[in-house]
């Protein structure tokens, strides 16, 4: 028998568990970590700033080792203003902070990484996201021991805190808007400072790569992708129809959707159906104002679910109302694979490769989106083309058989001039 060639060695740092399931940031984590199966093995560390969960049989079959970090506590200077009661004063002590809220309870893991990873040799090391890019700093600068700095940014964090800004001042919430204005510049500083450290940048979009090339580096764009393209049945009609959303509901874009939409198009879409649908939200952590929907008629907040399949094939109609956010949406594309049509808005289906009018629906206003939540429930023919074409452009820009490849191919490039188009 011949010994299987040894393979490279890549730490990765995620702030989530990563997964093939359920949340958006834990699945495009699960993804990069099926990516790097194929020339590395995997070191994996949880800086749990999106919350601590145990590892997975999906982890635990594809990881060497893992360990999960104390990141619940921040660092004394966002502790003590944290502290403070008067939310001015406490806007002005962030402002003064200088920093991303998140690296605050980054930066007190940095001791218990260097002990854990010890004198081990990294050929890469990846991080998720930006506000865990200081937990690279122990390989900052190796160049000469061939270690590659690989950063996922997924999103331009500075321009999400900006929208989420602008969405505060639409709900008239001046701090909250504030401190997310403050956030965005926090980001900016710490991008300049950081981006170009890493030897490759990954970002979810075209839109967000382009973006982040305002700080002078190069972004290879990797999409979000979705491996489950389940068989659709052909579609009767039946009564009530189900209009389905899809999200975490404790990130303040998708809980502004659900609220927006509840609120300004779902009792005039009641009346307009005389009462024969029904509203599913589906998603974890609803906050009191999304889960007291519940109470309502025609409306079920699930909560999170083991299964989200069973859910999309109960769907008539996916919507994705959101008026905030960066990246790209995986709900939008699971609504493709699973063959469900849909309405959403501009944030909704910006960074994908979706038309309006082709393959799914856009409306903007409350107006236009009640009409075409209707347009599509009413339209069997019109909605069946939609969702036929959009799971065909699913198959082609979004399964991940491509993206694994193209990911390997990039990170274990060593020497000379790696080929670095986004793809």
């Amino acid at each position: 028998m011949f010994d299987r060639p040894k393979r490279d060695r890549l730490l990765m740092l995620t702030p989530i568990m990563p997964s093939d399931r359920g949340n958006g940031l834990a699945m495009r984590a699960g993804f990069f970590l099926d990516a790097y199966l194929r020339r590395f093995e995997v070191d994996l560390v949880v800086a749990p700033v999106a919350g601590i969960k145990e590892p997975s049989p999906f982890v635990q079959s594809r990881v060497r080792r893992v360990e999960i970090l104390k990141a619940d506590h921040p660092d004394s200077h966002f502790a003590l203003l944290s502290s403070t009661g008067d939310p001015i004063t406490r806007l002005d002590a962030f402002r003064r902070y200088g920093r991303p809220s998140l690296t605050a309870f980054v930066r007190p893991a940095r001791r218990s990484l260097e002990a854990w990873a010890g004198n081990v040799r990294y050929d890469a090391v990846h991080i998720s996201r930006l506000y865990l890019a200081e937990l690279a700093t122990p390989w900052v600068g190796k160049d000469r021991d061939g270690t590659r700095l690989v950063l996922d940014c997924d999103e331009n964090d500075a321009l999400v805190y900006r929208r989420l800004a602008a969405m505060e001042r639409r709900r008239q919430n001046p701090i909250a808007a504030a401190w997310a204005d403050a956030e965005a510049e926090a980001f900016g500083r710490f991008a300049a400072e950081w981006l170009r450290k890493f030897h490759v940048i990954f970002a979810a979009s075209s839109k967000e790569a382009k973006s982040l090339s305002t700080f002078g580096i190069r972004t290879l764009v990797v999409p979000n992708v979705v491996s489950e393209f389940p068989a659709k049945p052909r579609r009767r009609p039946r009564r009530p129809y189900t209009i389905l959303f899809v999200g975490t509901l404790g990130y303040a874009p998708n809980a502004d959707a659900v609220i927006w939409f509840a609120s300004r198009v779902w009792r005039r879409l009641e009346r307009a159906l005389r009462y024969r649908v029904r509203l599913v939200i589906v998603g974890s952590n609803p906050p009191p104002a999304i889960a007291r929907l519940g109470w309502q008629r025609g409306i079920e907040v699930t909560g999170a679910v083991a299964d989200i399949a069973r859910y999309y094939r109960d769907a008539d109609l996916a919507i994705a109302p959101l008026r905030a956010g960066g990246g790209t949406r995986i709900k939008v594309i699971e609504a493709a694979a699973h063959g469900v049509p849909l309405v959403t808005t501009m944030f909704g289906a910006e960074g994908t490769t979706f038309q309006p009018g082709v393959d799914m629906i856009m409306a903007n206003d409350e107006v236009n989106f009640l009409r075409a939540c209707l347009l599509l429930l009413r339209n069997g023919s019109l909605a069946g083309r939609l969702r036929e074409r959009a799971r065909s452009k699913a198959k082609r820009d979004y399964s991940p058989t491509y993206w694994r490849a193209r990911v390997a191919q990039v990170v274990a490039c060593r020497g000379g001039r790696c080929d670095s188009k986004g793809g």
